[in-house]
């Protein structure tokens, strides 16, 4: 039995299809669409020549690409690299240099820097534009397969913030991801499919990646994206949403206390 990671959305689609996985605002996501565009996009990546082992950098903010891409280049056998939005050329060519990776999914806003750094790496950066990145996953017909990955195998490469030193890449393997899910579960009072989580953490970061997306994904709850923390907005998608569960740092808590 393969342990990747990529089965907790496939699981979770055959027994919540039809419900909200990840919203931004007016678009929704079922957990049968994401499922069904993971496919897609693994199908792409395998027409580049993707194998099992490849990295693949992933420098996107909380928007419903962010998950369908993270699970596609898991479900195809790859490892993710998770990288900030707001790096500058020379800092994604570190990162992608530093990880090997040869394919990088960039947010349209961030594609001068993220082309400038995959060029000098001789990476091949894909920009993720609304209505134009759709385009391109619908040519390809769905891989519904999923790569067996055995449990210590490497999912995703996270680097720190290199503030002492250059950054270092940590390796997360597909059982440390899936026991995040069980342990954050668990912490959190057994949260169910019912709960609507506030997806304002940073997806490119460890806290928001596994307490956040993963977590509900492996249970079938809904994430509502904020792409970019702002305390008043925060606080309309909470009651908007009728959020039941917030994970943040103490400074978003301290700007939505004093949000006017």
């Amino acid at each position: 039995m393969s342990e990747n990671l990529a089965t907790i959305l496939t699981d979770t689609a055959a027994d919540h299809g039809d419900r909200t996985a990840f919203k931004l605002d007016d678009i929704e996501l079922t957990y049968s669409v994401l499922e069904g565009s993971s496919a897609r996009i693994a199908a792409l990546l395998k027409a580049k020549g993707l194998e099992p082992g490849d990295r693949v950098g992933l420098m996107l903010p909380n928007v419903p690409y962010f998950p369908a891409i993270y699970y596609a280049i898991l479900r195809a056998g790859g490892v993710v690299v998770p990288m900030n939005v707001l790096l500058k050329g020379r800092e994604v060519k570190f990162y992608l240099g530093d990880s090997g990776a040869k394919l990088l999914f960039a947010w349209h806003d961030f594609g001068e820097a993220a082309e400038a750094g995959a060029s000098e790496t001789g990476a091949e950066a894909i920009l993720v534009k609304p209505g134009e990145f759709e385009q391109l996953v619908m040519e390809n017909e769905p891989d519904n397969g999923v790569a067996d990955r055995a449990a210590g195998d490497t999912a995703v490469i996270l680097y720190t913030s290199g503030t002492t030193g250059t950054p270092k890449g940590a390796e997360l393997t597909h059982s440390n991801l899936r026991r995040n899910c069980t342990v954050t579960q668990t912490t959190l009072g057994e949260f169910s499919h019912e709960d609507v989580l506030l997806g304002a953490l940073p997806l490119f970061h460890s806290f928001g990646q596994t307490c956040t997306m993963n977590s509900a994904v492996a249970i079938g709850a809904c994430v509502t994206m904020l792409p970019r923390f702002d305390p008043e907005k925060a606080l309309e998608i909470i009651e908007r949403d009728k959020v039941t569960v917030f994970q943040g740092v103490p400074t978003m808590y301290n700007a939505m206390l004093h949000a006017s």
